[in-house]
């Protein structure tokens, strides 16, 4: 983002502050980028790809069914997917969707947790089991990160993880 992409959104933000007498500053996001894919192909299905944001996906070899959290910072919503995968050979079909809208307070909770993944120099622990596998792809216009494995999120990204439950259970009643 330019300086003067910097300084619009900061007039921008504090004009809605001032408009709107209360106002909750969101970090910035992915200020810095420690370990980012250079030819890792994105494995996210096209349409729930966000330009900013995060997409966790979690599934098990004994089933055809992917469950997936995509938060899209731009849009200010998270949408939890359903897909299940027909064959090997093919893409996952979308079985069922639902978005949800974020507030500044829910954004000021996300963002710090999607930045504390971004700046870790070294690939997320695994916890190791052989029947789940999950994935983690941040993304930031052009660039972005993809952590993955067999077992559970571990460390940060189980941070960032349990907070979208969290806020998922809250907002999807």
């Amino acid at each position: 983002m330019s300086t003067l992409s910097r300084r619009i959104r900061s007039h921008v933000l504090l004009l809605a502050c001032l408009a709107g007498n209360a106002c909750a500053e969101v970090p910035g996001y992915a200020p810095v980028k420690a370990h980012v894919c250079g030819e890792c192909a994105v494995t996210v299905p096209a349409e729930m790809t966000p330009v900013r944001g995060v997409v966790i996906s979690q599934g098990a070899f004994g089933t055809p069914v992917g469950y997936w959290s995509a938060v899209d910072l731009d849009r200010r919503s998270m949408t939890r997917f359903i897909t299940q995968l027909k064959s090997p050979a093919e893409k996952p079909a979308l079985v069922q969707s639902r978005t949800v809208q974020l507030s500044e307070d829910d954004l000021a909770l996300i963002v710090p947790l999607m930045n504390a993944v971004w700046s870790l120099p070294e690939a997320l622990p695994l916890q190791r089991t052989t029947d789940a596998v999950w994935a983690l792809e941040l993304f930031d216009a052009g660039v972005r990160r993809k952590e993955y494995g067999m077992g559970a999120i571990q460390a940060q990204g189980a941070e960032l993880n349990n907070m979208l439950d969290t806020i998922w259970r809250r907002l999807a009643r």
